[in-house]
């Protein structure tokens, strides 16, 4: 007779963080991962705070986020402009009472320097790592005063591709990739953990792919959804307390590159 496995039983010391009534904020959250991440933190008990640069996104963000009955507020701001950035975490200590987790996702796409002038260049440059950068200083802080707190840098396996005709792009997620290894050794002193998640395909509004061309790849197992991300990203900040996520890559199945 064979008998029936057992049930997995988590050990008596496996405690699972929990993010419920934590304060995030989540930089890009109006639209693509940066809004799913929002929501799904939300759904699960966090206090959110989004903005982007468009009011018409934040609005429906706002909306769509809200009727799942997660608490988020939001505001329009440019991660590019230093007064932005800091009225974003000024917001963050009157709505949040503070900054338990950052997710810094705001990003552009960018080509080649073969293709673009300079003004482009600066323009990347400065939202997808001084931005980046910027954000990370408003939330350390605070999360110093209170000797915890976890910064999730959305990152890009671009940094090891290196794909042609996207040498902007590839800059600066091999900054963002270099900065995170960096940050998290002195972070960590401090209570605070620092994750970097490093993706692929993903089908968002910063993908080249016209709908129908995501769908396929969808279909096909070459693209990942937004939704993928935020789960990825919820895992990271709900470990053990004695547990550090230093870095995750996800990317589709069949992604051909």
């Amino acid at each position: 007779m064979v008998s029936a496995p057992m049930a997995h039983k988590a050990p008596a010391n496996y405690t699972p963080d929990n993010i419920t009534g934590k304060a995030a904020v989540v930089t890009g959250g109006t639209s693509g991962i940066g809004r799913a991440v929002a929501q799904l933190l939300a759904e699960r008990g966090a206090r959110v705070l989004i903005f982007g640069r468009h009011e018409e996104e934040l609005q429906a963000a706002l909306t769509e986020i809200q009727t799942t009955g997660g608490e988020v507020h939001g505001i329009t701001a440019d991660t590019s402009r230093q007064e932005d950035v800091q009225r974003v975490f000024q917001e963050a200590d009157q709505r949040l009472g503070g900054v338990d987790i950052l997710v810094n996702n705001a990003a552009l796409a960018g080509g080649s320097i073969t293709q673009v002038g300079y003004q482009e260049i600066q323009q990347t440059v400065t939202v997808n790592v001084i931005g980046y950068l910027s954000c990370a200083y408003e939330a350390l802080q605070r999360m110093q005063k209170q000797g915890s707190g976890h910064i999730v840098n959305i990152g890009s396996m671009s940094a090891d591709l290196r794909e042609e005709d996207s040498d902007i792009y590839v800059a600066t997620k091999a900054a963002i990739q270099g900065f995170s290894e960096s940050f998290r050794k002195s972070a960590n002193k401090g209570g605070i953990k620092v994750s970097l998640v490093e993706l692929g395909l993903v089908a968002t509004p910063m993908a080249a792919d016209s709908e129908e061309e995501a769908q396929e790849k969808l279909e096909k197992q070459e693209m990942l959804l937004p939704e993928d991300i935020a789960e990825c990203v919820h895992y990271c900040l709900t470990q053990p307390a004695r547990c550090d996520v230093v870095a995750v890559q996800i990317r589709p199945l069949y992604q051909t590159i």
